[in-house]
């Protein structure tokens, strides 16, 4: 009885998806300190939803990846390049009162591929393989990308602790990677598909507490409500958007397959919002952190909203 719930919860759990996320932050927002306190809880969050999805994989799959490397270069290219070069030209011209807001909006398009692109590419029957190795990769090089990214598109030093970055992600992402690929070869298959059928839900629960956490983290800091924060909802929703796209027309361009331009839209359209937001507080003023607090709210929404519209149709 309790598998055949947890696959009925988790396929209800898939449909609420675009509004998981704006609960998140909701509820963060109305709870503030009296949850802030599990910041600590986030990374152990995070791990157990990438621990799930590497469940399913095998050895054998990550080869496969590598041996093509195609799709993993042109996520490379630009989700590394193509995209902040993009974002950091358009919020100059339309933020040159507002530098913090442009600091926040190249910060939010400098950091790692989301751990929930695994999620949307699973619900849209993409490369479950190619996801967690794209995620994989990207964990690896964002401690020295992300850094380099911002001092570079912002033309100001900027000192960020890598090591502590880079150890952070790599107990999120690379660990229980690794455990979870290393549980189905020595069981040769059997134990994903006894537990994955509840883990799937939880992880989707896990990613909801994440953004109601760190969202409770800056409540403090949003006092009041300014008329250029329309704008900003509205620049962060085109420049998201714009991440989905680019993804889709490079997949299409070269001619790749439906479930590695699925990958490839997903691992380039979301991001780490909540490590953009751990960087923002520690290392820039709150305002930086606001363009990453909107993007939060809309980046489930519009990966469900650009999936029925960008996607091509399964044959």
């Amino acid at each position: 009885m309790v598998k055949p719930f947890c696959i009925t919860f988790n396929i209800f759990l898939e449909k609420l998806m675009p509004l998981l996320t704006p609960i998140g932050v909701i509820a963060g927002f109305l709870l503030g300190n009296r949850i802030s306190g599990f910041a600590p809880a986030v990374t152990f969050l995070f791990a157990f939803m990438t621990f799930t999805g590497a469940l399913g994989m095998s050895i054998r799959n990550f080869i496969d990846v590598i041996r093509k490397p195609l799709p993993i270069c042109v996520f490379l290219f630009c989700f590394h390049v193509v995209i902040p070069v993009a974002v950091r030209f358009i919020a100059g011209a339309v933020f040159r009162t507002e530098p913090a807001f442009i600091t926040g909006l190249v910060l939010l398009f400098s950091i790692p591929t989301a751990v929930a692109g695994y999620i949307w590419t699973s619900i849209h029957n993409g490369n479950g393989p190619l996801s967690l190795t794209l995620i994989l990769i990207d964990t690896i090089l964002a401690p020295f990308l992300t850094p380099f990214t911002v001092s570079f598109l912002l033309t100001e030093s900027i000192t960020i602790d890598s090591t502590g970055m880079l150890i952070s992600l790599v107990w999120m992402v690379v660990v229980p990677s690794i455990i979870g690929v290393c549980i189905n070869e020595f069981s040769r298959g059997k134990i994903p598909p006894a537990v994955t059928p509840c883990f799937k839900p939880l992880s989707k629960i896990a990613l909801l507490c994440v953004v109601a956490i760190n969202s409770a983290r800056v409540s403090g800091s949003v006092t009041s409500v300014e008329p250029v924060f329309l704008l900003l909802a509205l620049m962060c929703l085109l420049l998201s958007f714009l991440g989905f796209l680019i993804g889709q027309a490079a997949g299409g361009l070269l001619r790749l397959q439906r479930p590695d331009r699925v990958t490839i839209m997903y691992s380039t359209g979301l991001r780490n919002i909540s490590g953009a937001l751990v960087l923002a507080l520690n290392f820039f003023e709150p305002r930086a952190a606001l363009p990453v607090i909107t993007g939060i709210l809309f980046q489930q929404t519009l990966a469900a909203v650009t999936g029925k519209i960008l996607l091509p149709k399964e044959k």
